[in-house]
């Protein structure tokens, strides 16, 4: 009889290749959250993907939580096609791109400043949440949930912005529209406060867990507009104001 963990990572593997979503209660659940990121890791290696980048979070309980994040990565004016019936949700994140890799350092925490001096670029970053379980929305238990990598579907890579922009959120505010109608216009807020405080924790981390944070990768550091549901499928823009913005296709 397959284990949990080969149940799932097949499931979702399928999923991913065939576009299409599957019933989250004909899922196991990982026993614990170490148990669904080892999960994720197998997906990610059987569906054949590179560790490219990573979607950083801190769970309930305080234990930091990562998700590798397989794309598509993508530019703005592009087109992200969702799976059919899917719900698709926006986040206006800021991202950040690692010029070091940041080694595992027991015993010894980075501080802010010393993650910081390892990125040599933050930009603006808009995350499609598309899970592969078809009805995620407030009902799947977080070790599943780690399991599809936090329900993501794709990332936008925008416009580069100054890093000091991670220092203070005050008078930003984030604005979605589709099709010319806005859905979302509020100031720009972290769950955390800091933005950096996810990637802080996931950085100090008492064990490796997903792999190594690497020279080259790419890490969003949260949404500050929670998701936004998208109402339909169209043109979108996604900016965080007055500093950017980004366009795209749900299609």
């Amino acid at each position: 009889m397959p284990t949990t963990a080969e149940t799932i990572r097949e499931a979702l593997i399928a999923a991913r290749r065939d576009r299409r979503l599957i019933e989250t209660a004909s899922l196991p659940v990982p026993a614990s959250l170490a148990e669904g990121l080892a999960i994720a890791r197998t997906v990610s290696r059987g569906a054949g993907l590179e560790d490219l980048g990573w979607k950083v979070a801190i769970a309930e309980d305080g234990t930091p939580i990562a998700g590798l994040m397989p794309g598509p990565w993508l530019a703005p004016g592009a087109v992200y096609e969702g799976a059919a019936g899917a719900e698709l949700r926006v986040e206006i994140e800021l991202g950040l791109r690692l010029s070091r890799d940041v080694p595992l350092r027991s015993g010894q925490p980075y501080s802010r400043a010393e993650l910081l001096a390892c990125c040599d670029k933050a930009f603006l970053g808009i995350e499609i949440i598309e899970s592969r379980l078809a009805d995620w929305a407030g009902k799947v238990a977080m070790p599943l949930w780690l399991t599809d990598a936090m329900g993501h579907g794709g990332y936008f890579v925008g416009p580069d912005l100054d890093m000091k922009v991670l220092d203070d959120l005050a008078g930003l505010g984030c604005f979605i529209s589709l099709d010319g109608a806005t859905i979302y216009d509020e100031p720009a807020v972290h769950g955390n406060g800091d933005p950096l405080v996810p990637f802080l924790a996931w950085a100090n981390r008492k064990e490796e867990g997903l792999g190594a944070l690497r020279a080259g990768q790419l890490v969003t550091t949260g949404s500050l507009c929670g998701g936004v549901l998208a109402p339909g499928k169209g043109e979108v823009v996604a900016s965080l104001s007055p500093l950017a913005s980004v366009a795209f296709t749900l299609r």
